[in-house]
Protein backbone atom coordinates (compact mmCIF):
# COMPACT_ATOMS: atom_id res chain seq x y z
CA UNK A 1 0.00 0.00 0.00
CA UNK A 2 2.85 2.35 0.87
CA UNK A 3 4.49 1.51 -2.45
CA UNK A 4 1.33 2.44 -4.41
CA UNK A 5 0.98 5.72 -2.48
CA UNK A 6 4.63 6.57 -3.14
CA UNK A 7 4.24 5.86 -6.88
CA UNK A 8 1.10 7.99 -7.07
CA UNK A 9 2.86 10.90 -5.36
CA UNK A 10 5.85 10.54 -7.69
CA UNK A 11 3.59 10.55 -10.76
CA UNK A 12 1.78 13.67 -9.56
CA UNK A 13 5.08 15.47 -8.95
CA UNK A 14 6.36 14.48 -12.41
CA UNK A 15 3.16 15.75 -14.05
CA UNK A 16 3.46 19.10 -12.25
CA UNK A 17 7.10 19.46 -13.26
CA UNK A 18 6.39 18.67 -16.92
CA UNK A 19 3.47 21.08 -17.11
CA UNK A 20 5.49 23.90 -15.54
CA UNK A 21 8.40 23.32 -17.95
CA UNK A 22 6.11 23.46 -20.96
CA UNK A 23 4.19 26.52 -19.79
CA UNK A 24 5.25 29.91 -21.16
CA UNK A 25 7.20 32.01 -18.66
CA UNK A 26 5.70 35.30 -17.51
CA UNK A 27 8.18 38.12 -18.21
CA UNK A 28 8.54 40.59 -15.38
CA UNK A 29 9.05 44.21 -16.41
CA UNK A 30 11.40 45.73 -13.86
CA UNK A 31 11.31 49.16 -15.49
CA UNK A 32 9.16 51.54 -13.41
CA UNK A 33 6.00 52.84 -15.04
CA UNK A 34 6.40 56.29 -13.41
CA UNK A 35 2.80 56.78 -12.55
CA UNK A 36 3.64 57.73 -8.99
CA UNK A 37 1.20 57.87 -6.12
CA UNK A 38 -2.33 58.83 -7.04
CA UNK A 39 -3.57 62.10 -5.59
CA UNK A 40 -7.29 62.53 -5.14
CA UNK A 41 -8.89 65.64 -6.62
CA UNK A 42 -12.46 66.67 -7.48
CA UNK A 43 -11.74 65.54 -11.05
CA UNK A 44 -10.43 62.09 -10.10
CA UNK A 45 -6.95 60.74 -9.28
CA UNK A 46 -3.96 62.57 -10.73
CA UNK A 47 -0.37 61.37 -11.05
CA UNK A 48 2.95 63.15 -10.71
CA UNK A 49 4.79 63.41 -14.03
CA UNK A 50 8.38 62.12 -13.91
CA UNK A 51 11.09 64.82 -14.13
CA UNK A 52 8.48 67.43 -13.24
CA UNK A 53 10.17 70.84 -13.27
CA UNK A 54 8.38 73.98 -12.11
CA UNK A 55 9.22 77.67 -12.33
CA UNK A 56 10.90 79.12 -9.25
CA UNK A 57 12.35 82.48 -8.29
CA UNK A 58 15.66 81.38 -9.83
CA UNK A 59 14.64 79.26 -12.83
CA UNK A 60 12.33 78.99 -15.80
CA UNK A 61 11.53 75.29 -16.08
CA UNK A 62 9.55 72.75 -18.10
CA UNK A 63 9.09 69.04 -18.72
CA UNK A 64 8.98 67.68 -22.26
CA UNK A 65 7.25 64.40 -23.13
CA UNK A 66 7.51 62.17 -26.21
CA UNK A 67 6.08 58.70 -26.83
CA UNK A 68 7.12 56.21 -29.48
CA UNK A 69 8.74 52.83 -30.25
CA UNK A 70 11.28 51.65 -27.68
CA UNK A 71 13.66 50.96 -30.57
CA UNK A 72 13.91 54.71 -31.27
CA UNK A 73 14.79 56.05 -27.83
CA UNK A 74 17.34 58.44 -29.33
CA UNK A 75 14.61 60.10 -31.39
CA UNK A 76 12.31 60.26 -28.37
CA UNK A 77 15.03 61.95 -26.31
CA UNK A 78 15.47 64.64 -28.95
CA UNK A 79 11.71 65.15 -29.31
CA UNK A 80 11.15 65.39 -25.54
CA UNK A 81 14.01 67.89 -25.14
CA UNK A 82 12.66 69.98 -28.02
CA UNK A 83 9.20 69.98 -26.43
CA UNK A 84 10.65 71.16 -23.11
CA UNK A 85 12.68 73.87 -24.85
CA UNK A 86 9.62 75.14 -26.73
CA UNK A 87 7.61 75.36 -23.51
CA UNK A 88 10.38 77.32 -21.76
CA UNK A 89 10.87 79.55 -24.81
CA UNK A 90 7.23 80.65 -24.71
CA UNK A 91 7.42 81.40 -21.00
CA UNK A 92 10.70 83.33 -21.30
CA UNK A 93 9.48 85.42 -24.23
CA UNK A 94 6.24 86.19 -22.40
CA UNK A 95 8.13 87.26 -19.29
CA UNK A 96 10.61 89.29 -21.35
CA UNK A 97 7.88 91.15 -23.27
CA UNK A 98 6.28 91.94 -19.93
CA UNK A 99 9.61 93.28 -18.63
CA UNK A 100 9.99 95.63 -21.61
CA UNK A 101 6.43 96.92 -21.26
CA UNK A 102 6.92 97.34 -17.53
CA UNK A 103 10.11 99.34 -18.06
CA UNK A 104 8.45 101.55 -20.70
CA UNK A 105 5.65 102.33 -18.26
CA UNK A 106 8.23 103.04 -15.54
CA UNK A 107 10.08 105.66 -17.58
CA UNK A 108 6.82 107.15 -18.83
CA UNK A 109 6.95 106.42 -22.57
CA UNK A 110 4.64 104.41 -24.74
CA UNK A 111 5.65 100.83 -25.37
CA UNK A 112 6.26 99.82 -28.97
CA UNK A 113 8.87 102.38 -30.02
CA UNK A 114 11.62 101.44 -32.46
CA UNK A 115 14.02 100.98 -29.54
CA UNK A 116 11.52 98.73 -27.77
CA UNK A 117 11.18 96.59 -30.89
CA UNK A 118 14.95 96.44 -31.31
CA UNK A 119 15.59 95.37 -27.70
CA UNK A 120 12.74 92.86 -27.91
CA UNK A 121 14.24 91.26 -31.03
CA UNK A 122 17.69 91.20 -29.47
CA UNK A 123 16.30 89.59 -26.32
CA UNK A 124 14.46 86.97 -28.36
CA UNK A 125 17.68 86.10 -30.17
CA UNK A 126 19.59 85.78 -26.90
CA UNK A 127 16.80 83.68 -25.37
CA UNK A 128 16.92 81.32 -28.36
CA UNK A 129 20.70 80.96 -28.04
CA UNK A 130 20.40 80.15 -24.34
CA UNK A 131 17.64 77.60 -24.96
CA UNK A 132 19.50 75.91 -27.81
CA UNK A 133 22.40 75.23 -25.43
CA UNK A 134 20.14 73.79 -22.75
CA UNK A 135 20.80 70.22 -21.61
CA UNK A 136 18.46 67.85 -19.80
CA UNK A 137 18.47 68.25 -16.04
CA UNK A 138 16.42 65.07 -15.60
CA UNK A 139 15.57 62.23 -17.97
CA UNK A 140 13.44 59.13 -17.44
CA UNK A 141 11.74 56.49 -19.57
CA UNK A 142 8.55 54.62 -18.78
CA UNK A 143 8.33 50.86 -19.16
CA UNK A 144 7.53 49.30 -22.53
CA UNK A 145 3.77 49.02 -23.04
CA UNK A 146 1.95 46.19 -24.80
CA UNK A 147 2.42 47.97 -28.16
CA UNK A 148 6.17 48.25 -27.74
CA UNK A 149 6.10 51.98 -26.99
CA UNK A 150 7.82 53.95 -24.25
CA UNK A 151 7.42 57.49 -23.02
CA UNK A 152 10.42 59.75 -22.50
CA UNK A 153 10.31 62.56 -19.93
CA UNK A 154 12.94 65.32 -19.91
CA UNK A 155 13.06 68.21 -17.47
CA UNK A 156 15.07 71.40 -18.00
CA UNK A 157 15.83 74.56 -16.04
CA UNK A 158 17.19 77.91 -17.25
CA UNK A 159 18.58 80.56 -14.93
CA UNK A 160 16.48 83.71 -14.84
CA UNK A 161 19.41 85.84 -13.67
CA UNK A 162 21.74 84.53 -16.37
CA UNK A 163 19.14 85.36 -19.01
CA UNK A 164 18.56 88.87 -17.62
CA UNK A 165 22.31 89.50 -17.41
CA UNK A 166 22.99 88.45 -21.01
CA UNK A 167 20.18 90.63 -22.35
CA UNK A 168 21.26 93.60 -20.21
CA UNK A 169 24.88 93.18 -21.34
CA UNK A 170 23.73 93.39 -24.95
CA UNK A 171 21.67 96.52 -24.28
CA UNK A 172 24.60 98.21 -22.53
CA UNK A 173 26.83 97.62 -25.58
CA UNK A 174 24.43 99.32 -28.02
CA UNK A 175 24.65 103.13 -27.94
CA UNK A 176 21.05 103.72 -29.03
CA UNK A 177 19.63 101.21 -26.58
CA UNK A 178 21.90 102.39 -23.77
CA UNK A 179 20.30 105.83 -23.98
CA UNK A 180 16.76 104.42 -24.09
CA UNK A 181 17.26 101.67 -21.53
CA UNK A 182 19.29 102.83 -18.54
CA UNK A 183 21.22 99.66 -17.85
CA UNK A 184 20.99 99.51 -14.06
CA UNK A 185 17.25 100.20 -13.89
CA UNK A 186 16.49 97.98 -16.86
CA UNK A 187 18.54 95.09 -15.47
CA UNK A 188 16.98 95.44 -12.03
CA UNK A 189 13.42 95.56 -13.34
CA UNK A 190 13.95 92.69 -15.75
CA UNK A 191 15.42 90.48 -13.00
CA UNK A 192 12.46 91.35 -10.76
CA UNK A 193 9.95 90.65 -13.54
CA UNK A 194 11.58 87.29 -14.33
CA UNK A 195 11.71 86.37 -10.65
CA UNK A 196 7.99 87.01 -10.22
CA UNK A 197 7.04 85.03 -13.32
CA UNK A 198 5.80 81.59 -12.37
CA UNK A 199 3.49 79.54 -14.52
CA UNK A 200 0.56 78.00 -12.72
CA UNK A 201 1.27 74.36 -11.87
Amino acid sequence: MKKITFLAALAAASLTLLSSCGAPRQMVNTTPQFQGPAVQSPFGPTFEVPCAQYDTDEYFAATGIATGPHTRMDVLQTAALTNAQNIVRQKMQHAYKGAIDDYSNYIGTNAGTDADIKVERAGTQIINEIINDTQARCQQFSGVDDKGNVTCYIGIQISKKETADKISDFVSQDEELRVRFQEFDFRKRMEENFKNFKEEE
